[in-house]
C-alpha cells in the first residue's frame, strides 16, 4: 500500500484534475459518458431520466417525509439527556465510546462530544481494517493527543480482513460494494465495537454515519438502536451466513446478544442522523478547530485504500458506483455540493473505461487479497470490460434488504471477542 507521502500526491493530482482539468477532458469525451441528473447526479445507469430528471426530481413528493424540526428536537434533548446522566455512574471507567476513523465526520463528533459534555469518560476507539489510510492513522494520533481523550486501536488479524473483503469482492449483490464490501465493513466495525463496550460494561457507542447511512445501510429510521436489536445475534451479512466464511475461531469477532446479560448490551447512538448539518459545514469547522491540516479533511485521503478498487468494479459491473445514490440523495437535500460529486463519478466512470488515473491503487489492492483483475470484472479483450458473474447476482438479489440477522430488519450476526486474534494497539 502507498506510503502517507504518495498517497497524498496521487490524491492532490486527482483533486486537482477532477476540479481544474475534467471540466475541459469531459467536453471532449461527453459522449461516453452516462448521462446524469441535471439536478441532483443520479446516473441514468440507475434510474430513467426524462428531460434530464432523475424518477426523484420529478417526483415533488419525496418517498419518506423528512424529519421535522420537532422531531430532531426531540431526539437531541433524548440524546442529551442520555448522556448527561452518566456521569453520576461515577464507577464506569468510560460512560459512552466514540468510534474514530480520522476522517472529518469522526474528528468533528469526537471534538463536539468532548465540548459539550465534559463531565464524560469518553474512550475513542478505532479499528483498524490493515487496509486505513497512512493519513487517517497520523490524524487519528495528532487528534486525540490534542484533546486529551482515552484511545484504542483494535487491529483484527490481516488474513481474516482480506478473506472478508475478497469474498464480498467477488460475490455482489445486487447493490453492489456499497451492499456487499461496505456492509461487512461497517458491521464487522460495529460489531468489534458491542463487544469490547460489553466486556468494558460502556452502555453506548456514538458513531459517525450520515441520515442516509442509518437509513439505507441500518434500515433504522431513529437515531438510535432498540436493546431488540442489541438482543439479537448476527449471522448474517449482505445474504451471506457468517458460518460458511469464517471459522470457529473468527466468528468471536461477530456480535452475539444472547450471551451477554441485558445490562452489558451497548446500544448505538448516531447523532448525526438529527445534527442538521451538510458537508461543506463541517470541512470547514475541521479545518477552523485545525483539528487536521487543510487538504487531510478530503474523504478521498482519509478513506480507506479499497474505496477505488469498489469505484471500479462497480463501473465496470453495473455502470455506476453503488455510492452514487447516497450523494445523489445528499445533493437534492443541499447538503453536498452538485458540481464537486458530477466530476468525481464521472471520472471515477471514465477511469474504469479506460483504466487511467486509479491503475495503481487498484492492482495495489488487489495483489493484497490475491485477486486478479479478471476475478473482479476488470480488464478483458476490449480493455474495458469483462464483467464477473457474482453468484449472489446471477442467482438472484440476496442483498441487505433480504439478509437476516442482527438488529434492525435487512441487518446482521454475532459472539465474543477474540483476545488473541486481536491486536490492541495504544
Amino acid at each position: 500500500m502507498p506510503d502517507k507521502e504518495r498517497l497524498i500526491r496521487e490524491v492532490r493530482r486527482f483533486e486537482w484534475y477532477i476540479r481544474h482539468g475534467w471540466p475541459i477532458h469531459r467536453r471532449l469525451v461527453r459522449r461516453h459518458l452516462t448521462p446524469r441528473c441535471r439536478r441532483c447526479i443520479l446516473p441514468e445507469s440507475y434510474a430513467p431520466l426524462v428531460e434530464g430528471l432523475c424518477p426523484h426530481c420529478r417526483d415533488s413528493s419525496p418517498v419518506q417525509p423528512p424529519l421535522s424540526v420537532e422531531r430532531k428536537r426531540q431526539m437531541e434533548n433524548d440524546f442529551d439527556r442520555r448522556l448527561r446522566s452518566l456521569p453520576a455512574e461515577r464507577e464506569r471507567l468510560y460512560h459512552a465510546m466514540v468510534l474514530f476513523s480520522g476522517g472529518k465526520d469522526s474528528s468533528y463528533m469526537l471534538h463536539r462530544l468532548l465540548q459539550r459534555y465534559p463531565d464524560l469518560h469518553l474512550l475513542a476507539v478505532t479499528v483498524d481494517n490493515t487496509f486505513m489510510s497512512p493519513v487517517a492513522m497520523e490524524n487519528i494520533q495528532e487528534i486525540v493527543r490534542r484533546l486529551g481523550v482515552d484511545h484504542m486501536t483494535l487491529r483484527p488479524r490481516a488474513a481474516t480482513m482480506e478473506k472478508m473483503y475478497r469474498h464480498a469482492l467477488t460475490h455482489l449483490n445486487d447493490q453492489g460494494c456499497a451492499g456487499t464490501v461496505d456492509q461487512f465493513d461497517g458491521d464487522f466495525f460495529s460489531d468489534l465495537a458491542r463487544n469490547l463496550a460489553a466486556r468494558l460494561e460502556i452502555p453506548y457507542i456514538v458513531c459517525g454515519l450520515s441520515p442516509a447511512q442509518v437509513e439505507n445501510i441500518l434500515h433504522l429510521h431513529d437515531y438510535l438502536t432498540s436493546a431488540e436489536d442489541e438482543a439479537r445475534p448476527r449471522e448474517a451479512v449482505a445474504g451471506i451466513r457468517l458460518r460458511d466464511l469464517f471459522d470457529d475461531r473468527e466468528m468471536a469477532y461477530w456480535w452475539n446478544g444472547p450471551a451477554w446479560p441485558a445490562e452489558r448490551r451497548p446500544r448505538m447512538l448516531f447523532p448525526f442522523y438529527f445534527w442538521d448539518l451538510d458537508e461543506s459545514l463541517i470541512k470547514r469547522e475541521v479545518l477552523r478547530l485545525g483539528l487536521m491540516p487543510r487538504g487531510d479533511e478530503s474523504p478521498l485521503i482519509t478513506n480507506h485504500q479499497l474505496i477505488p478498487l469498489m469505484g471500479i468494479v462497480d463501473m465496470l459491473t453495473f455502470g455506476f458506483s453503488s455510492f452514487e445514490p447516497e450523494f445523489a440523495g445528499m445533493v437534492r437535500q443541499g447538503k453536498a455540493d452538485r458540481r464537486h460529486w458530477l466530476y468525481t463519478f464521472e471520472t471515477l466512470e471514465y477511469s474504469a473505461k479506460t483504466g487511467r488515473f486509479l491503475g495503481a491503487a487498484v492492482d495495489e489492492a488487489l495483489t493484497r487479497l490475491n485477486l486478479t483483475r479478471a476475478q473482479v470484472g476488470i480488464g478483458g479483450g476490449n480493455g474495458t470490460r469483462d464483467k464477473l458473474r457474482h453468484p449472489a447476482r446471477t442467482a438472484g438479489s440476496a442483498g441487505p434488504g433480504h439478509a437476516r440477522g442482527h438488529g434492525v430488519p435487512g441487518a446482521r450476526p454475532g459472539r465474543g471477542l477474540a483476545e488473541n486474534q486481536l491486536e490492541t494497539v495504544s
